[in-house]
């Protein structure tokens, strides 16, 4: 591991630290920094960067940047970067998204005033100006997952999107945690490659008897995919290639099983069949990206 720090320029007493794991987004990550320098937050932000890929972003001003020596997975990643982690709260950010002026005050104070809140994310708005709906999610039971298999709306949050309210789970692109909650669960589960482990993360945090909350207030933009490829918002960004695009799949699926196996296993019965489900699936989503 190579370690590059950048001197921070706010002396004021930092009360957040930003976690952004990168992975072949380096233009796109300027941009995140650059719209987190013009946040009209009144206390201190700490940028903290982990680099998963051979892009190098030690030139990047105002940055804590941490090189792995490949890539060691999202959940190992962001677990790098807590390690510089100061402040009371802590922010997951993925390298495709941009926030507000307002955004990282706004919640930062949301977060002050609802103790009762663990985990909060704002509205997560696409390129195309749709909300991106994964932000605010169920967790995927055997029975939501059925229905979403047959083109059903298992997952996403019926309420108008301009409507705060809780929810199972957030995205790990845009997840605002208490740092004292993110300790006691030990962060992120390393069982998990890329994509699950914010589901498994939020979990954690309701069985400690903490809310989750999707609050419309303020916005994150996201490309959403610019890293994996399997967008179609941010095809015309991404670098991945069909390994890549490949491994994301593989990685989603395996999420899948890992979640599934974790929290509903129950008999052989119900087990094969979600098994198989799976497996179907993967075969679904390999055909279509033809990889």
């Amino acid at each position: 591991m190579i370690l590059f720090t950048k001197k921070l320029e706010t002396v004021k007493k930092i009360k957040l630290t930003i976690i952004t794991v990168n992975y072949n987004t380096k233009e796109l990550i300027r941009e995140l920094v650059e719209s987190v320098k013009k946040s009209n937050a009144d206390f201190g932000i700490k940028h903290v960067v982990v680099e998963n890929s051979e892009e190098n972003l030690s030139d990047i001003p105002g940055i804590v940047y941490l090189k792995n020596s490949g890539n060691v997975g999202f959940a190992q990643g962001n677990n790098l970067g807590v390690t510089k982690a100061v402040g009371e709260y802590v922010w997951f950010l993925n390298p495709d998204t941009t926030v507000d002026p307002d955004t990282i005050s706004f919640m930062v104070k949301y977060m002050d005033d609802h103790p009762e809140v663990g985990v909060a994310t704002p509205k997560v708005v696409l390129m195309n100006g749709r909300l991106d709906k994964n932000c605010r999610r169920r967790f995927p039971t055997p029975f939501s997952s059925l229905k979403s298999f047959l083109g059903f709306n298992g997952y996403f949050i019926n309420s108008p999107e301009n409507e705060e309210v809780e929810v199972d789970s957030v995205m790990g692109s845009s997840l605002l945690v208490r740092r004292a909650l993110g300790e006691q669960i030990g962060w992120w589960d390393k069982d998990y490659f890329m994509n699950g482990e914010d589901l498994e993360f939020c979990w954690q945090i309701k069985a400690l008897g903490y809310k989750i909350k999707y609050v419309p207030n303020v916005v994150v933009h996201h490309h959403h995919g610019a890293s994996t490829g399997l967008k179609a918002t941010s095809q015309h960004i991404t670098k991945a290639t069909s390994e890549i695009k490949r491994r994301t799949i593989l990685g989603a699926t395996d999420a899948m099983r890992i979640f599934y196996k974790k929290h509903y296993s129950k008999n052989i019965f119900q087990d094969t069949f979600v098994y198989l489900g799976i497996c179907l699936l993967e075969r679904i989503r390999l055909m279509k990206w033809r990889v």
